[in-house]
C-alpha cells in the first residue's frame, strides 16, 4: 500500500525558516514513508503564480516523488491564460485555487472564464474551502460551477465547522472529493466515509506546515476496513490522478495499518465530556468510549471538564461531570468557572474541591467571552490562586499574551496551563514567568510551534492534552510524535509534569 499526500507545499511568506522548505518536505515524506505528494509553491499563492509554478515544476523534475500542482489567480487578467498554457505544457494535471485567501469569488465572471478554458481537460481542481465568511459557501459553489465540465474537484480544509456542508455537497455532486487533514474530531474520517464512501476521501496532511503523523493517525485509528484505509491513504489518489504502481515501485509501502502511539505512559490534562453540535458519535456524558481510547493509546489518566459548562450552564455541567466520572479512577475532574459570576465560581470550587478526584479548574474565555485583562478575570484568578489548584486557561485572544503573563505574575503560586497551543513569540514573552505552562491539543496544530516551546521554555513547562471527546486521540498523539521529542522530554511532557502539577501518585 502506497501513501499519496494530496496537500503539501513549500515556502513561507517573508520567512526563511528551513522547516517550511522543499528539502524539509522531502525529509517529512521520507520519515513517514509517503510515496509521493501533490505539492505547490507558497510563492504562487502569496505573490507570483508564474514564479511559484516554475519552482514547483522544477521541483517535480528534480524529485519524482513530487506531483506538481499549479496555482492560478483569476485576478491576474489576462495573465492567467498564459500561465495556464505554461502549466499544461509542463505536464501539470492539478490546479489549486485560493479564493478566500486571495479575496476573489468562485461565483464570478472572471472565474467562469477560467472554467470555460478548462472544460473537458480532465484537469483536477483543488479548492481551499475554509477561508470564506462562514466556511460553508465555497464547497457548494465550486461543485455547482464545475458540474458537467469533466473536472474532478478536491475540497481541502474540511473541519468540524463545515463538515456537514461538505458531506451534503459530496452526496449531491459525485465529481467532488474531500481531503482529510482537518478532520480531527473523534472518528470524523469514519463518519465521512459512512456518508459519502471511502472512495471519495483522500489523505492530505498540509505538510510541512502541519504534522503528517496526525493526519495519518486520523485514518489509521478508524474502524474502517484495511481496504478502505488503503484507498484513502493512496489508492483513491492513484486512481483519480492516474498514478501507476510502477511509478511508485521504488518507494517504500506503508505496511503497518495501526496508528502510531507512544510507548511511554501518559496523562491527558485536557479532555471533555458533553454534547457536541457537530457530526460525531454522540457520547455525551458517557465516558465508556473515552476510556477505550485511553487504553488504546496508553493514557493512564485524563483530566476532564464539562463542555456544557462552557456553553450554557456552569453549575449543571459541573454536576453532570462529577456524576459521570464517579467510579472511574482513571478520570479526574476540572471545575468549570465563569468570570461573570464570581460568587458562583467560588461556590463551585469550594463544593467540588472537597472531592478527591476534582483536581483543578478550567476557564476558556474563547467560550465564555470576557477580556483577558478585565477586572472580572483578575478577581476570579485571585480566588483560584487562593485555593492552590491548577487552572487550564484559554485567553480570549491569541494576541493576549501580555495580559495572560500579567495574570500569572499577579498570582505567582498559581499553576496556569495555557490551552490549545502557542507559538515561539508567546514562549519568548512568558519565558521568565515560570508558573505558565502550555499544552497543544488543536484540530489544526503546528508541530514546529510545539518544538519551539519545548526549546524556549524547556520540557518541564509543556504538557500533553488531547481535547477528547471533541478531537480524536490519535491525531493529537501524532502531533506530539512529530515534535521529535527525546526520551527525557517525552517522560516529562507526557507524564511527569502532569503528575507533579496535580499531585498524583504513580
Amino acid at each position: 500500500m502506497y501513501v499519496i499526500d494530496v496537500n503539501t507545499s513549500f515556502g513561507k511568506r517573508v520567512d526563511t525558516d528551513r522547516r517550511y522548505s522543499l528539502s524539509a518536505l522531502s525529509d517529512e515524506l521520507d520519515r513517514h514513508d509517503v510515496a509521493c505528494a501533490l505539492c505547490y509553491s507558497q510563492q504562487g499563492v502569496e505573490y507570483d503564480p508564474r514564479a511559484g509554478n516554475a519552482e514547483t515544476i522544477a521541483a517535480a523534475k528534480a524529485n519524482p516523488r513530487i506531483l506538481p500542482v499549479g496555482t492560478l489567480d483569476p485576478r491576474d487578467t489576462p495573465g492567467w491564460e498564459a500561465e495556464l498554457d505554461r502549466c499544461r505544457a509542463a505536464g501539470v494535471h492539478v490546479l489549486r485555487f485560493f479564493p478566500g485567501l486571495q479575496n476573489w469569488s468562485v461565483d464570478s465572471c472572471c472565474f467562469r472564464r477560467v472554467l470555460k478554458a478548462l472544460q473537458g481537460s480532465k484537469m483536477c481542481l483543488v479548492f481551499d474551502t475554509k477561508h470564506c465568511p462562514t466556511g460553508w459557501e465555497l464547497s457548494g459553489m465550486a461543485a455547482r460551477l464545475t458540474a458537467g465540465l469533466d473536472l474532478p474537484v478536491i475540497l481541502t480544509d474540511t473541519s468540524y465547522g463545515n463538515m456537514s456542508e461538505t458531506m451534503a455537497v459530496m452526496q449531491e455532486y459525485q465529481h467532488v472529493y474531500a481531503e482529510i487533514n482537518w478532520l480531527a474530531t473523534v472518528d470524523a474520517v469514519g463518519i465521512m466515509a459512512d456518508a459519502v464512501g471511502a472512495d471519495r476521501l483522500l489523505y492530505g496532511s498540509g505538510a510541512p506546515w502541519r504534522p503528517m503523523q496526525k493526519a495519518l493517525n486520523q485514518v489509521l485509528e478508524t474502524g474502517l476496513s484495511e481496504g478502505d484505509k488503503a484507498a484513502i491513504l493512496g489508492g483513491n489518489a492513484m486512481r483519480l490522478l492516474d498514478v501507476s504502481p510502477e511509478r511508485l515501485a521504488a518507494r517504500p509501502p506503508l505496511t503497518d495499518l495501526q496508528p502510531k502511539r507512544f510507548q511511554d505512559p501518559s496523562i491527558d490534562i485536557h479532555s471533555h465530556l458533553g454534547y457536541w453540535r457537530i457530526p460525531c458519535r454522540d457520547e455525551d456524558y458517557d465516558p465508556a468510549a473515552m476510556l477505550q481510547r485511553m487504553r488504546r493509546y496508553g493514557i493512564e489518566r485524563s483530566v476532564v471538564s464539562s463542555y456544557e459548562s462552557m456553553r450554557y450552564d456552569v453549575a449543571a455541567g459541573n454536576r453532570a461531570l462529577v456524576i459521570a466520572i464517579q467510579g472511574h479512577p482513571e478520570l479526574l475532574g476540572y471545575v468549570e468557572l465563569t468570570p461573570h459570576d464570581l460568587a458562583l465560581s467560588c461556590a463551585e470550587m469550594d463544593r467540588y474541591y472537597a472531592l478527591p478526584n476534582m483536581v483543578g479548574c478550567e476557564l476558556e474565555l474563547s467560550h465564555i467571552p470576557c477580556p483577558t485583562g478585565s477586572n472580572k478575570v483578575r478577581a476570579l484568578m485571585a480566588e483560584i490562586a487562593r485555593r492552590r489548584r491548577p487552572i487550564l486557561f484559554m485567553p480570549a485572544s491569541s494576541a493576549d499574551v501580555l495580559a495572560e503573563r500579567d495574570l500569572a505574575r499577579e498570582n505567582p503560586h498559581l499553576a496556569i496551563i495555557h490551552a490549545h497551543g502557542a507559538d515561539a513569540e508567546w514562549a519568548r514573552a512568558v519565558k521568565d514567568t515560570p508558573n505558565l505552562c502550555v499544552e497543544f491539543c488543536a484540530s489544526r496544530p503546528n508541530h514546529h510551534a510545539l518544538r519551539d516551546c519545548l526549546d524556549t521554555l524547556g520540557p518541564e513547562r509543556v504538557l500533553f492534552g488531547t481535547d477528547q471527546t471533541l478531537l480524536g486521540v490519535g491525531g493529537q498523539v501524532g502531533l506530539y510524535l512529530d515534535a521529535l521529542m527525546t526520551s527525557q522530554e517525552r517522560h516529562l511532557v507526557l507524564y511527569e509534569n502532569a503528575r507533579g502539577l496535580f499531585g498524583l501518585k504513580e
